[in-house]
């Protein structure tokens, strides 16, 4: 569900200038293309940042309130501790694997074809989140790093980073050459 959210701000971020025609107002701004671009990345890792803490907090207090009423065997903050580490290196690896819909927002100028594209890369993250060949899924191999099954999977694990890596480059390359060579109008 996260990888949805997150698809939704990304895009929004990365084609409201467009939506709303407010680009050939903003970039007369003594500001860099890359600056600019660099400063929407920013803010959406931010935004990625701080959803999955809360998100985190959110669970964390419903376990305090069930913990306190009903008892939890072996609730301990040490191991909410391992879990938010956990959260925000996935949600990590998961801001680096949205760079591909980044460049649909760019190139598309809509929120549409990015939400049509997460929907089917999510069918495909569910389909293969019990197979083997999910390592090589970028968004399917990070849930295999986080849960530590991808040793399970066959695939060397530098293979599943390499992917992430790959999926990554081409995004804010892809993201960063389109918005330099796009005509302002």
């Amino acid at each position: 569900m996260n990888l949805l959210v997150y698809i939704i701000i990304a895009s929004y971020l990365f084609s409201r200038e467009y939506t709303e025609k407010t680009l050939k107002n903003i970039l007369p701004i003594p500001v860099s293309k890359t600056s600019f671009l660099t400063s929407k990345f920013c803010i959406l890792f931010i935004w990625m940042i701080v959803l999955s803490f809360f998100s985190w907090g959110s669970a964390f207090l419903l376990a305090l309130l069930y913990h306190s009423v009903f008892g939890i065997a072996e609730f301990q903050f040490h191991i909410a501790l391992i879990y938010l580490g956990k959260m925000m290196s996935s949600t990590i690896l998961m801001f680096l694997t949205i760079t591909p819909f980044t460049f649909l927002a760019e190139k598309t100028k809509s929120l549409v074809v990015p939400l049509i594209i997460s929907a089917a890369v999510i069918m495909g993250n569910a389909a293969l989140s019990n197979q083997d060949l999910g390592a090589l899924y970028p968004w399917t191999a990070i849930l295999f790093l986080m849960q530590g099954s991808l040793a399970a999977t066959g695939y060397p694990v530098w293979v599943s980073v390499g992917i992430i890596t790959l999926v990554s480059i081409l995004g804010f390359t892809a993201t960063y050459i389109y918005f330099q060579k796009e005509d302002i109008k």
